[in-house]
């Protein structure tokens, strides 16, 4: 191969190189509202996370108090997911508006249901949805990266 056409090889591959490199910020960027708004995707995630905390540390042994602070953490859960906009959730990883929408959400709701009557069928099935939530981000999650809120740059 002449000189000539090695150096036109490798430009072709550095202009591969920065093409590939511009595409991928300019799909991973994030505008400052965006990122506000996937903020409250990771408080609805630490509502539910100091939810289970919180049960966990009580063992199963629930009474009307716990019962209460639970439904606060799961309502205020289901508020925050419901902020989310699901081109944000998008831009954290393509499945997620789905998974958000069929698994995360209605887990949330559904234990705010069976906290509230004490239905033990109920929490079965929040539990149910709740683990094919974990399942998910186990199978999804090393793929999420949730932008810092734009006061934290």
């Amino acid at each position: 191969m002449t000189l000539n056409r090695q150096q036109k090889h490798a430009g072709l591959a550095a202009l591969a190189a920065t093409l590939t490199a511009g595409f991928w910020v300019l799909f991973h960027q994030w505008d400052p509202a965006d990122a506000a708004n996937a903020q409250h995707y990771h408080k609805a995630m630490l509502e539910v996370r100091e939810a289970i905390s919180y049960a966990n540390a009580k063992g199963g042994m629930i009474d009307a108090g716990d019962a209460k602070y639970l439904v606060g953490r799961y309502e205020e859960a289901t508020r925050q997911a419901s902020l989310v906009h699901d081109h944000v959730l998008a831009k954290l990883h393509s499945d997620l508006p789905v998974a958000w929408h069929d698994l995360f959400v209605p887990s949330t709701q559904v234990y705010i249901r069976a906290l509230q009557s004490q239905d033990r069928q109920l929490a079965r099935q929040a539990s149910l949805l709740q683990d094919d939530w974990v399942r998910w981000l186990r199978l999804n999650g090393h793929q999420l990266e949730v932008p810092r809120a734009p006061s934290e740059h």
